[in-house]
């Protein structure tokens, strides 16, 4: 997609080995240079109530040492695995949010694992990962795990008509033309509760056929582009969260747009992808 770096957040978990894996795949195709980056914040507990976390302190020697062996080995990894690519190892102490937002200023894509520790139930990631989504400077993966996917499941696109929805079509085509997959459009509008506004009927299905046009012609020039990407389009009358979920059921990964028509000024994240990002179980990109 890009030949700018690919940032991995990194931190040795589970989570974090599968995003190395998407991301490394993903420099393989692109060419991108890559950078593992490990944020320091270390908690100091109070002695009266040693489950109190009080001040931030700075690790010890042995502390650093093991981050830094750890990290080293993913890196020699990486660079045994792309040869000839330009593979980074950085260390920065400070809050892991605000230091990988940082980091993805520039970027090309930056790469988390799934649910963290500190998760709450019933969601599937965590603080610093829902920030980054929200917040950070370039399109971000969140990828989740462990089971591998169907070899045919197809790229899932989550697709409406703001500003940010060709970009976004964009990086679901070359994903689906990079995996051999089937991309899969779904756009959902909301029926009105009842057919009669004011003095107008409403026809529920000729909204259905302009959808279905519309969606055709956005398409059409990444279609032009990517004949071989086999493209199923479905239009759903319903919430947008329901028929999100449902669409990603036997996916490899979801693609939606950063902010969608109905956002908030300032706010950077769309309802329906915020709603994706910690419910819908399979790898979702967010794109800006």
């Amino acid at each position: 997609m890009t030949e700018q770096r690919i940032v991995i957040g990194y931190d040795g978990s589970p989570g974090a080995e599968r995003a190395l894996s998407w991301a490394l795949a993903e420099a393989a195709r692109t060419h991108a240079d890559v950078e593992l980056a490990y944020a320091w914040m270390w908690p100091n507990y109070l002695p009266a109530a040693d489950m109190v976390p009080g001040t931030p302190v700075w690790p010890d020697l042995a502390a650093e040492r093991a981050v830094d062996s750890m990290l080293g080995a993913a890196a020699a990894r990486a660079r045994e695995q792309l040869p000839g690519t330009t593979v980074r190892a950085v260390i920065e102490r400070g809050p892991a949010a605000a230091i990988l937002r940082d980091r993805s200023a520039g970027a090309g894509i930056l790469v988390l694992g799934g649910r963290s520790h500190g998760a709450l139930p019933g969601f599937l990631i965590g603080s610093v990962s829902g920030a980054l989504v929200a917040h950070a400077a370039c399109t971000v993966v969140v990828v989740r795990g462990p089971k591998r996917c169907e070899a045919t499941a197809p790229i899932v696109l989550g697709l409406d008509d703001s500003d940010h929805a060709d970009r976004t079509a964009g990086f679901a085509f070359e994903q689906a033309a990079a995996d051999g997959v089937a991309l899969h459009v779904v756009r959902a509008w909301m029926p009105p509760p009842e057919p009669w506004i004011g003095s107008r009927f409403v026809d529920r299905e000729e909204i259905a056929v302009a959808e279905r046009v519309a969606v055709g012609d956005q398409l059409a020039g990444w279609e032009a582009k990517f004949p071989a990407v086999p493209v199923r389009v479905n239009v759903v009358a319903g919430h947008p969260y329901k028929v999100i979920a449902e669409a990603a059921g036997g996916a490899r990964m979801m693609v939606l747009g950063a902010r969608g028509r109905g956002g908030f000024r300032g706010l950077r994240l769309g309802s329906v992808t915020r709603y994706a990002v910690h419910h819908v179980p399979v790898t979702i990109a967010v794109v800006r």
